[in-house]
C-alpha cells in the first residue's frame, strides 16, 4: 500500500521520540495496587504481634502527671492529685444583703480609681452582738475626689463610695463655683458612716438604719479653700447664695442616691444630709 507524503512525516515524527523519555514516563498503578495503599495497616494482634507475625514497635510511656502548684486554678483533672475548688468564704456575721460577688466588687474597686477616690480596702466590719449588720467588703475614704477630702475619713461599701463621688464631682464641686468668689471645695465633713442600730425614731423595734450595713453616710458640712465653711443647717436660718447652694447638694443627691434626707425632712435631719443606697422596688427614692 503506498504512503502519501503526509502519512510519511507522521510515521518519521514518531520514530523520532527519544527512547529516554519513553522509558522515564511514571507507571499507571493498578485499580488493585490503588486499594491497598489507601488501605490502613492491619493492627497488632492481642499479643502485640502484626498479622505476619513480627512484633509491633514498643511505645513510649506516657508522662506522669505534673502536680498542681499551690494556688492554681486550673482544671483538677490536670493533675494527678485532685485540686480542692476555690470558695469564698465569708463571715457567717456579715448579712447576705451587704454581700457583693467577686466581679461587682472589682469592677466598684476599678470605678473608684477611675474616679480619683483616694480610697483602702479594709477588714470586713462585723457585730458579734448584732449579726445583722456588718459590711463584707469595706473601703475606707480619705479623699473622694483630688483634692476633697472626707474630714476624719469614713469607712463604708464600695457602692456608696462610688454614689458620693459622682455626687461631689457632678453636683457639689459645680455648685461651689457658683457661690461668691468661687472658692474651691476641699473638704466634707462627713457625720456618721457605719453604726450598727436601728432607724431613728422607729421605737425599740426599729428597723435596722442602712448605717448598719455601710449603705448610708451623713454629710454635716463643707469646707472651701480659704477656710470658709458652710454648716448644714434649715434654710430659714441664712439666705442667698448658701442656702441655693445647700438647697442644690440636697436635691441634686437623689439622683445618686436612693435616700435624701436632710433640712425640712424632719427635726432629726436639720443639721446633716443622711444619704443612702438602699435597695427600692421599682426603682423608687425618698427625697426630703
Amino acid at each position: 500500500m503506498r504512503q502519501g507524503p503526509a502519512t510519511a512525516l507522521v510515521l518519521a515524527m514518531a520514530l523520532a521520540v527519544p527512547a529516554t523519555a519513553q522509558e522515564s514516563a511514571p507507571p499507571v498503578p493498578s485499580p488493585a495496587a490503588s486499594a491497598d495503599a489507601d488501605r490502613p495497616a492491619p493492627r497488632p494482634d492481642a499479643g502485640g504481634n502484626r498479622p505476619d507475625g513480627r512484633p509491633a514497635p514498643a511505645l513510649a510511656p506516657a508522662p506522669a502527671p505534673v502536680p498542681a502548684p499551690a494556688g492554681s486554678l486550673i482544671p483538677p483533672e490536670t493533675y494527678a492529685e485532685p485540686v480542692e475548688p476555690f470558695r469564698k468564704v465569708l463571715s457567717p456575721l456579715v448579712p447576705k444583703v451587704a454581700r457583693e460577688s467577686d466581679f461587682d466588687h472589682a469592677a466598684c474597686l476599678y470605678g473608684l480609681t477611675l474616679l480619683g477616690v483616694d480610697h483602702v480596702e479594709v477588714a470586713p466590719v462585723v457585730d458579734p452582738d448584732q449579726r445583722e449588720c456588718g459590711i463584707s467588703r469595706p473601703v475606707e475614704i480619705r479623699a473622694i475626689q483630688p483634692g476633697v477630702t472626707l474630714e476624719g475619713g469614713a469607712v463604708m461599701r464600695c457602692d456608696t463610695a462610688r454614689a458620693l463621688a459622682l455626687w461631689t464631682r457632678e453636683m457639689v464641686i459645680p455648685a461651689a463655683r457658683r457661690m461668691a468668689g468661687s472658692p474651691r471645695l476641699t473638704s466634707i465633713a462627713t457625720g456618721t458612716s457605719y453604726f450598727c442600730r436601728g432607724v431613728v425614731g422607729d421605737g425599740p423595734e426599729a428597723r435596722l438604719s442602712e448605717h448598719a450595713l455601710g449603705n448610708a453616710l451623713d454629710i454635716a458640712g463643707f469646707g472651701f479653700e480659704g477656710g470658709t465653711r458652710l454648716e448644714i443647717a434649715p434654710a430659714a436660718d441664712r439666705g442667698g447664695l448658701d442656702t441655693a447652694f445647700q438647697n442644690t447638694v440636697q436635691s441634686g443627691a437623689c439622683l445618686f442616691f436612693t435616700t435624701v434626707l436632710g433640712p425640712g425632712s424632719n427635726a432629726a435631719h436639720d443639721d446633716h444630709l443622711h444619704l443612702d443606697t438602699k435597695p427600692r422596688k421599682g426603682g423608687l427614692r425618698l427625697c426630703q
